[in-house]
């Protein structure tokens, strides 16, 4: 028996949910706090509909689609004294290897 590419249903991992409304969450994201419109969802992103129209990829995480952000996310970007800490860090390695 052959099959019509009409009886053919490719898979995909997203879900079309266009209903579904999402907030960034990611601190520092140019549109943290921004409700916007799902187009689909993956396993572990998300594609949204942005005010003009067009589509921007995102992964779950940044975003409220599962659950409100844990504090470790909200806590995982480094300060400036921890990123200070860190070049001073890197100097002192990098003066011991020159000796």
């Amino acid at each position: 028996m052959a099959c019509s590419v009409a009886d053919i249903q490719q898979h995909t991992t997203y879900s079309h949910d266009p209903a579904q409304r999402v907030t960034v969450t990611r601190r520092h994201h140019p549109l943290r706090g921004q409700a916007l419109d799902v187009v689909k969802r993956g396993r572990t992103q998300i594609v949204v509909r942005l005010g003009d129209g067009t589509s921007m990829r995102l992964p779950r995480a940044w975003t409220d689609v599962d659950e409100a952000p844990s504090q470790l996310i909200a806590e995982s970007i480094f300060t400036a004294d921890a990123l200070r800490a860190l070049i001073d860090l890197v100097d002192a390695l990098r003066a011991r290897d020159r000796h």
